[in-house]
């Protein structure tokens, strides 16, 4: 049987307002390098067939930084979320048939084998979603979403943090940020979500409780290296991501 191809999509779109800085938070320089340079290398060991790039904060110096013309790049013009940087996809892959990895574009330490590691369970599973986990019982973790899970383990939703309640935050395993899907059902996903949530946006994460309503099999691959799925959102995520290159 043939391999499914393979799309990415890199969320890129955010102003990165605790950055404290007036460059786009992708655009940020770690090591010499802008953040999304790091992901771009990442992805491109992966083989994908396309890969396109969500962009919105400061769109025009974005891709004026990255003139690589495999990449297709999509304006985010509203920031709403991740769920709606995800929609504005739509139109650029209609023609597209195969999985769908999505990321973001401020992790910068993501590892091409996890990567690869996630699509295989996903390929080999049969699964409309795979997930990303990280399972860290150090309490060190504080804004990540939560992973929701039934009594036989099967995954029921993911809930964010600003969403959580005190019971739902006390759980120790995270999402990352970094899904696998079926592009078909990603994107009817996609369709069926709202913004009603404490930050009135559209949550990428509410795609898996469609899933699960709709009894599609979401899976999921853990890690527990924080390290690596470490976001970049403020100065300090700046500096302990030089310090981990450092090593």
């Amino acid at each position: 049987m043939p391999q499914k191809s393979l799309a990415v999509i890199i969320l890129a779109a955010g102003k990165g307002t605790r950055m404290k800085s007036p460059l786009a938070k992708v655009l940020q320089p770690l090591s010499g390098k802008a953040l999304l340079r790091y992901v771009l290398d990442t992805v491109e060991k992966l083989d994908a067939d396309r890969v396109g790039v969500v962009v919105g904060f400061q769109a025009d110096q974005v891709k004026s930084a990255f003139p690589d013309p495999k990449l297709e790049f999509i304006e985010q013009k509203e920031q709403l979320g991740t769920g709606h940087a995800a929609q504005q996809t739509e139109s650029c892959f209609k023609d597209f048939e195969g999985d769908i990895l999505v990321l973001c574009g401020d992790m910068p330490l993501i590892r091409v084998a996890t990567l690869e590691n996630l699509i295989k369970k996903h390929r080999d599973t049969g699964a409309v979603c795979t997930l990303l986990t990280l399972k860290d019982n150090k309490g060190e973790i504080k804004d990540f979403g939560r992973i929701l899970r039934a009594g036989d383990g099967s995954i029921t939703r993911i809930v964010e943090n600003k969403d959580a309640t005190k019971q739902e935050k006390m759980v120790d395993e995270y999402n990352s940020g970094v899904y696998c899907f079926d592009k078909i059902l990603f994107y009817k996903a996609l369709g069926a979500i709202d913004r009603g949530n404490s930050q009135n946006e559209y949550y990428l994460t509410d795609t898996i409780k469609y899933f699960v309503e709709n009894k599609c099999s979401v899976q999921s691959v853990q890690t527990d290296d924080s390290d690596e799925i470490i976001g970049i959102n403020s100065p300090d995520d700046l500096n302990k991501a030089e310090r981990l290159l450092s090593r």
